[in-house]
């Protein structure tokens, strides 16, 4: 009987101590699941704030202003739209190819713009 008794204390001991580490296993991953929610919740509140200051923009008259004249090609009372057309140069730029022979060539800007707005090529 007390060899069995004995048997039941050991069992009783290991099983108690299986317990024991498991709540440690399961304590160490809840405290790695906090830190990575501590992190995600920092992210989150710069996003926010990012956001928050990216709608104070877009709500703001400049804004407006800003999406009426680039988007809509809108102007304000008095003023002139002018369209200038891409030219060569404009496109070899683009392209990355750039001939400096026709930049030395090249008429100065407000001759161009004197040739745009009075139609004389």
């Amino acid at each position: 009987m007390r060899k069995l008794m004995l048997y039941l204390v050991i069992i009783f001991q290991i099983l108690m101590i299986a317990s024991l580490v498991r709540g440690i296993q399961l304590s160490r991953r809840s405290v790695l699941r906090i830190d990575e929610m501590r992190k995600t919740k920092v992210k989150l509140e710069d996003e926010k704030a990012k956001l928050v200051e990216e709608g104070k923009y877009v709500e703001s008259p400049n804004y407006l202003e800003k999406v009426a004249r680039e988007e809509l090609h809108l102007s304000k009372p008095g003023e002139t739209i002018v369209i200038v057309p891409k030219s060569n140069l404009t496109e070899n730029y683009s392209n990355g190819k750039i001939n400096l022979e026709k930049d030395k060539e090249r008429k100065s800007n407000w001759v161009q713009w004197w040739e745009i707005l009075t139609g004389a090529n």
